[in-house]
């Protein structure tokens, strides 16, 4: 346990006086070895680069590009007055777009952080243009961001599937509903929020010539998610194959469109090496805290302080999405699976709750941690994606949090939301 202090003051230390997130991270680890000797110290930067030396994260800039092409050659426009048009009559609709959006590209990627990034290039200025605040916007962004990775196909549901021997077929399916109803959830969320605010939808007419027209200017935008979705579960390409798809997509319509000029394509790569660059040091930051923390045993240290009070169903689920919420704000999920999955769901199989509930519950409230305050990856990647501080994505995202956790005591007690599905389908 002395370890784990001596690391979080160092962390929390930094982050009181203001150090950027990804260095107060990176020099937190620095501070703890140097005090303790635990590893030598080329450990870091080892870390870091196999953080960041994986091939899914190669979306990240590759999709930032697409959002950023989209704004730059005025696809976002086309797409926007579309959709303006057919559901502007909807209360906070472009944050209804944004959210679905969101569900989308993040399940190609099963990345948080990169459809932060690339959604948030697209849609942040359309928002602020609708009524929504910088703050409102950045708050929706990063709650959108946690989606994807609950809708299959998920990183993390494979690794929790084959770290517990479980089907990733099943998991898939199991996670079908929770992706969707936790959407569902934030659709209401961004709608309430927008009525109290006392904004009026436009009831604009318009004649079916006009409808017609408006997708038929929209409709090579709107076929960009067909293609990349068609392809990736066509077996066509992989996810990160998508996000060079979308790219060069983006790229042929911009240009075809006359909008995108030279100027504005290379402002478009400016713009992606700034934000691609920020979203990928965190990571690498981030798995360098999370390697320290394992060397340490410290998610094991805390498992085993909690066990004494694991005694029945209810207190064992509630200490679980507790501990979860904390370990899945500072350390990247896919580790958090690998070391803490096999320590407790055994806990929960015996006290005779199902395994593949529990592995739906574990995977969802670490991908919530995403958006957990102080360290949820996503805030820091939406508070740069929208140039806004990090204290404002928090209270952007409060109400979206609190929505969270919500769902997540709905999955841990309704298992049901999450076995339906597996079990009408036979499996």
């Amino acid at each position: 346990m002395t370890y784990a202090i001596i690391i979080f003051a160092l962390l929390f230390f930094l982050i009181f006086f203001g150090v950027p997130i990804a260095y107060s991270i990176e020099l937190s680890v620095v501070g703890f070895l140097l005090i303790t000797g635990l590893k030598p110290m080329i450990i870091i930067p080892q870390k870091m680069e196999i953080g960041m030396d994986t091939f899914v994260y190669l979306a990240i800039p590759l999709f930032t590009f697409a959002g950023y092409l989209m704004e730059q050659g005025g696809l976002s426009e086309r797409l926007v007055d579309c959709v303006e048009k057919l559901f502007g009559w909807i209360p906070g609709s472009m944050g209804t777009i944004t959210i679905i959006c969101c569900l989308f590209f993040a399940a190609l990627t099963g990345s948080g952080p990169a459809t932060v990034a690339a959604i948030g290039a697209l849609m942040i200025p359309t928002m602020t243009s609708n009524g929504y605040t910088k703050t409102e916007a950045a708050g929706l962004l990063a709650a959108g961001g946690a989606l994807g990775p609950i809708v299959p196909p998920s990183i993390a549901m494979i690794v929790y599937a084959t770290t517990m021997g479980l089907s990733v077929p099943t998991m898939f399916m199991a996670a079908m509903v929770p992706g969707i109803v936790l959407g569902l959830l934030f659709i209401i969320t961004n709608t309430i929020l927008f009525v109290r605010k006392g904004i009026k939808p436009e009831h604009k007419h318009y004649t079916a010539k006009e409808l017609l027209h408006s997708v038929w200017r929209a409709l090579g935008v709107i076929f960009l998610p067909v293609l990349v979705l068609g392809g990736i579960y066509g077996g066509i390409f992989t996810p990160t194959e998508a996000a060079t798809v979308a790219a060069v997509y983006a790229l042929i319509l911009g240009l075809a469109y006359r909008q995108l000029t030279v100027e504005k394509l290379i402002n478009a790569m400016k713009k992606t090496v700034t934000t691609s660059a920020m979203v990928v040091f965190i990571v690498g930051a981030s798995n360098a805290f999370g390697t320290i923390l394992a060397a340490a045993n410290i998610p094991k240290t805390i498992a085993n302080a909690l066990l004494p009070y694991l005694s029945n169903k209810v207190v064992y689920l509630l200490l679980l999405v507790v501990l979860l919420l904390l370990v899945g704000c500072v350390m990247e999920t896919v580790s958090s699976i690998v070391i803490l999955a096999p320590i407790l769901i055994p806990i929960g199989i015996e006290l005779g709750l199902d395994g593949m509930h529990l592995g739906i519950l574990f995977s969802v409230t670490l991908i919530v941690g995403f958006i957990t305050p102080p360290f949820g990856l996503n805030l820091f990647t939406s508070a740069a994606t929208s140039e806004v501080s990090f204290a404002e994505v928090v209270k952007g995202v409060a109400p979206y949090l609190i929505a969270s956790l919500i769902f997540v005591l709905m999955i841990a007690f309704i298992p049901q939301i999450s076995l339906t599905l597996p079990a009408l389908l036979g499996m």
